[in-house]
C-alpha cells in the first residue's frame, strides 16, 4: 500500500513558529533597565579634597566606583540615603582626594553600572580657573536647558546657583530639573559641582535643599574656601515669612534668632577671612533694579557694612529676573539708595537671575549702576589672584532664538593648556563697559 503524505494545516506552522520566535527572544539579550539616573555633584567641604555625588535610584542596591583611573578601583557605599519629591536620593561623600586631579565615577548595583563620567578637584595652588554663577532657572525650561548646554562647554571648575532652581519645588519640577541638569554633562563623561544657594521658591520646605543636595547646614549659608578665593553663600529667606514686604525692619520682626546668627557668623568669618578674594552669593539684591521689587533695608543694615568693612570685592545676587553691573560702592546713608561709589574699597554687586525665568524690564537703575539690561544669561567669572573677570553669557530670551549646540565646545585639553580659556565663539554681553568687567 502506498503511504499518504502527512499534511501539517498552515495555522499550525504559524503557530509553532511563533512560539520558536518567543523562545528566541526570552534568550536575547534585553534593553538594560534604567537603574540609576539624575546625577550631580556638590562642594559642601573643601573643593581641593572632597567631593559629595547623589543620584536616584531606581532598584537595587547601589555602590559608587571611583578613582584616578577608568577602572574606578575604590569603591563607596552611600553615606546617606532620602526619599523625598519622588525620588531615592543617594549620596556619597568622598574625602581625602588629590587637589587639582580628575576622578571617574560610575554607579554599580548587583546587575550593572551606569556610564562612567568624571569630575575635577579644585586646584591647591595659585593657578586661575573658570566659574558659573546665576539663579532663577525655574519656569521656562528652554531658557535653562540652553544655559545647561552652554555649561557643558564652557567647563566651569563649579556652578554657584543663586537659587529659585523651580516654581514651586514640587516632585514633577524637580525631576525636570534633574534631568534637564545632565546636560551640563559635557561630551567627554565631565560633571561639574554646584554651589547652592536658597530662594524664595524654595521656601515651601526650608530643608529642600539638604534633601536633594545634602546641604550640610540645613539654614543653607557656608563658605567654600578655594587657595585664593572664599566663595560664602547666604540665604535672605532664613526667617520663615520674612520676605520683600516683610523684611523692612526688626522692629516689625523681633526674634531674628536665626537671621541674627547667619549675620553673627558672616561677621565673624569674614573678619578671619585673609584671602585675596572675597566673594558672595545670594538671592534676593540689597538693592534690586527692578520698580517692582522693595528694597532690602534689613539685609542692607545688616550686610553692607560688613561687605566694606572686611573687603568683599564682589557680591553676586538673583531674584530679579534681570541683567546688571554696579560700580564699585561703599554704604553711605546720605548716597543714592544708601551707597556711593568707592572704586578703591568698594563691592561691586552684579546679578540679578534671569537663568530660563520670564525676563523682566531694568526699570529701577541708580546713579551708581554701571549697566543694566534684561536677557537670559549666567555670569561666567575668570578667578586669579591678580584679578577678577567677569563676564555675562547670553542665551536669548523668550522671543530671542538661540541654539547652544552654535558654541563651539572648549577641550578638557584646552582648558588644562590655558586654565583661562573660554568658547571662542558665546555670545557676550557688550555692557557700557566692554565684555568684560574686570576687578583688581
Amino acid at each position: 500500500m502506498k503511504k499518504s503524505k502527512s499534511y501539517i494545516p498552515s495555522y499550525l506552522l504559524t503557530i509553532v513558529g511563533l512560539l520558536l520566535l518567543t523562545a528566541c527572544s526570552t534568550h536575547s539579550p534585553q534593553t538594560p533597565k534604567v537603574q540609576s539616573d539624575k546625577y550631580r555633584l556638590m562642594w559642601n567641604d573643601n573643593p581641593m579634597s572632597t567631593m559629595t555625588i547623589a543620584w536616584n535610584q531606581y532598584e537595587g542596591k547601589p555602590t559608587l566606583h571611583y578613582g584616578l583611573t577608568k577602572q574606578t578601583e575604590k569603591q563607596a557605599l552611600p553615606n546617606r540615603q532620602t526619599k523625598y519629591r519622588g525620588m531615592h536620593n543617594n549620596f556619597v561623600r568622598l574625602q581625602n582626594l588629590k587637589a587639582d586631579s580628575a576622578y571617574y565615577f560610575k554607579v554599580c548595583t548587583e546587575n550593572d553600572c551606569s556610564k562612567t563620567m568624571y569630575f575635577k578637584t579644585a586646584p591647591s595652588s595659585n593657578e586661575a580657573f573658570t566659574f558659573v554663577a546665576g539663579g532663577d532657572s525655574r519656569t521656562i525650561p528652554r531658557g535653562r536647558i540652553r544655559g545647561n548646554i552652554l555649561i557643558s562647554k564652557i567647563r566651569p571648575l563649579f556652578i554657584a546657583h543663586g537659587g529659585d532652581y523651580t516654581a514651586e519645588g514640587t516632585s514633577k519640577e524637580w525631576k525636570s530639573w534633574l534631568d534637564e541638569w545632565q546636560q551640563t554633562i559635557s561630551n567627554d563623561g565631565r560633571i561639574y559641582p554646584l554651589l547652592l544657594t536658597h530662594g524664595n521658591h524654595e521656601n515651601r520646605d526650608a530643608h529642600m535643599l539638604n534633601k536633594l543636595f545634602d546641604v550640610p547646614n540645613k539654614d543653607v549659608y557656608s563658605k567654600v574656601d578655594f587657595n585664593f578665593l572664599s566663595l560664602y553663600t547666604l540665604n535672605t529667606e532664613l526667617e520663615h515669612g520674612v520676605g520683600y514686604y516683610d523684611m523692612v525692619s526688626k522692629e516689625k520682626w523681633r526674634h531674628h534668632k536665626r537671621w541674627d546668627k547667619q549675620t553673627k557668623w558672616l561677621k565673624e568669618t569674614l573678619e578671619k577671612d585673609v584671602k585675596p578674594w572675597k566673594v558672595l552669593s545670594y538671592h534676593r539684591p540689597l538693592r534690586p533694579h527692578k520698580k517692582s521689587k522693595s528694597e532690602g533695608r534689613l539685609r542692607y543694615l545688616d550686610w553692607s557694612p560688613l561687605f566694606y568693612k572686611n573687603g568683599v570685592q564682589l557680591a553676586i545676587e538673583c531674584d530679579s529676573h534681570l541683567v546688571k553691573y554696579t560700580h564699585p560702592l561703599k554704604p553711605d546713608l546720605f548716597g543714592d539708595e544708601g551707597f556711593v561709589i568707592d572704586k578703591e574699597k568698594g563691592t561691586t554687586f552684579i546679578g540679578e537671575g534671569s537663568w530660563g525665568a520670564p525676563t523682566r524690564s531694568n526699570d529701577d537703575d541708580k546713579s551708581w549702576t554701571l549697566d543694566s539690561a534684561k536677557f537670559w544669561q549666567f555670569k561666567l567669572i575668570t578667578a586669579s589672584k591678580d584679578n577678577l573677570k567677569i563676564r555675562t553669557v547670553k542665551f536669548g530670551d523668550e522671543k530671542t532664538e538661540y541654539n547652544p549646540n552654535e558654541v563651539e565646545a572648549l577641550t578638557q585639553k584646552e582648558q588644562d593648556t590655558n586654565p583661562r580659556a573660554i568658547p571662542k565663539n558665546l555670545d557676550l554681553w557688550d555692557s557700557k563697559v566692554g565684555k568684560v568687567l574686570e576687578l583688581k
